[in-house]
């Protein structure tokens, strides 16, 4: 408890709960990195499912970069919102599960460019239910992270 009552108390915890401007700042980008993140994400794995299958899946490989843009902008955003309420937040299930759900979404979003984008333009049967698993994740992580507010 000490610590997550030193992150409150750091100049980032206190930003964030105690300006006007620090919340909604920060929430502002975190939410910009989320739809950055999870919506390259999910435009991968629609177009694995098989929307537009005239685009080859070969040619989304640049939007990863993009991706990982949009994740590192969530981890900073993310962290600043963590400090500003860490002692609740700590102990709150909806924000465990999001942070669990965050970091399957990315594992299988990374195993999904590797081998459906950096290899071939080919797509099974086994990277269709990977791509179904990914989104699945990453909706329920948006879900899970509304839930934040609400769960204690």
């Amino acid at each position: 408890m000490e610590t997550l009552f030193w992150l409150e108390d750091s100049i980032v915890g206190m930003t964030v709960s105690s300006t006007q401007w620090g919340y909604p700042i920060v929430l502002s980008l975190h939410a910009i990195g989320m739809g950055t993140l999870v919506g390259v994400a999910l435009m991968l794995t629609i177009r694995v499912l098989g929307f537009a299958p005239a685009i080859p899946v070969t040619s989304m490989a640049p939007y990863w970069r993009v991706a990982l843009g949009g994740f590192f902008l969530n981890l900073l955003s993310g962290s600043a919102l963590f400090c500003g309420n860490a002692s609740e937040l700590f102990f709150n299930w909806a924000f465990r599960i999001k942070i669990v759900l965050v970091l399957v979404g990315l594992a299988l979003t990374w195993w999904l460019v590797q081998i459906c984008v950096k290899r071939s333009d080919q797509i099974s049967p086994a990277h269709r239910i990977l791509a179904a698993l990914a989104m699945v994740t990453w909706l329920s992580a948006i879900i899970f992270g509304r839930l934040i507010g609400y769960w204690s």
